[in-house]
């Protein structure tokens, strides 16, 4: 778990999960019936994939990326190609906080995520201050991200998920 600040960049025109997604039906397995699934647009899935490439790529430079497990801020400056198809900022943050998240992984067969992005689950993520779409850049989109971890009080808290993380760290100090 990491306790620094940490910041950088993501290339590329920002995308949001939601537009233009697409429905499938998918056969329930052993059964004759289809569910219907919504998937994100290719537009979507291609800028997602070219952000973990350059997230793994930042890694190998670094040998390391921060893992933030506990409550953070999270504050991006979103610089875009041009005003067309001019995405709404909440649409932007969740597509962002799910590319920088282990939530949406593969996971290996063993059940162990696959590869350990930035944040454990966007759900930690408890502030946003200072975000926004920050301009345009025709020839530089991209997403400036810094992420600053956040005091954590188990008597204020009130996420289960922190609360359970916390107790499992004072019992873990009490055997050191």
């Amino acid at each position: 778990m990491s306790n620094k600040p940490f910041s950088f960049t993501l290339f590329g025109q920002p995308a949001t999960k939601k537009n233009s997604a697409s429905l499938f039906r998918v056969k329930i397995k052993g059964k004759n019936q289809y569910r219907p699934i919504i998937t994100p647009s290719d537009f979507f899935k291609s800028y997602q994939t070219e952000c973990r490439k350059q997230l793994l790529k930042l890694k190998r430079e670094l040998k390391i990326l921060p893992h933030y497990t506990m409550p953070v801020r999270l504050v991006c400056k979103y610089y875009l190609t041009n005003k067309a198809h001019y995405p709404d900022l909440i649409g932007l943050m969740q597509a962002t906080a799910d590319i920088i998240s282990n939530a949406d992984s593969n996971s290996s067969k063993s059940g162990e995520i696959a590869c350990k992005w930035l944040l454990s689950d966007d759900r930690i993520i408890k502030s946003w201050d200072g975000t926004e779409i920050a301009g345009l850049d025709k020839n530089n989109p991209r997403t400036e991200i810094s992420i600053i971890p956040l005091e954590t009080d188990l008597k204020t808290e009130t996420d289960p998920y922190i609360i359970r993380q916390l107790k499992e760290q004072t019992q873990g100090n009490l055997f050191e």
